[in-house]
């Protein structure tokens, strides 16, 4: 029996110990918080004005989107990310809902995908 306590007690202070490392402190879950090469802001924006261009060459999107300057940029957080959301702007876009082009890019300047939510 008293071998059993031990092993028991033996397991839930790994599992706790385990637990420790990956802490959660406001949302933020620190184990991710620690990023190599994370790129400039500017950086981004070229790197999401070249989607764009990509994107409207490839008949994916308009190619009045070609020449769009970038509207707004800031940082998302969605799961264990911290990674860029770029908008762009097409009021020749007759549709409201399609007229706002969203690229996200990773820290490390890796274009994630293009919507036109946001999300």
């Amino acid at each position: 029996m008293k071998t059993l306590i031990i092993l028991l007690t033996l397991n839930f202070t790994i599992l706790y110990a385990s637990d420790a490392n990956n802490h959660n402190c406001n949302g933020h879950n620190h184990k991710y918080e620690v990023l190599k090469n994370e790129i400039s802001k500017q950086s981004v924006k070229e790197i999401a004005k070249a989607e764009v261009i990509r994107l409207s060459l490839e008949k994916k999107i308009p190619k009045s989107w070609k020449n769009m300057p970038v509207s707004k940029i800031g940082k998302t957080h969605y799961g264990d990310t911290n990674d860029w959301k770029v908008g762009f702007n097409n009021l020749k876009i007759k549709n409201k809902t399609k007229q706002t082009l969203y690229i996200f890019v990773s820290v490390q300047g890796k274009v994630l995908g293009a919507n036109y939510t946001g999300n």
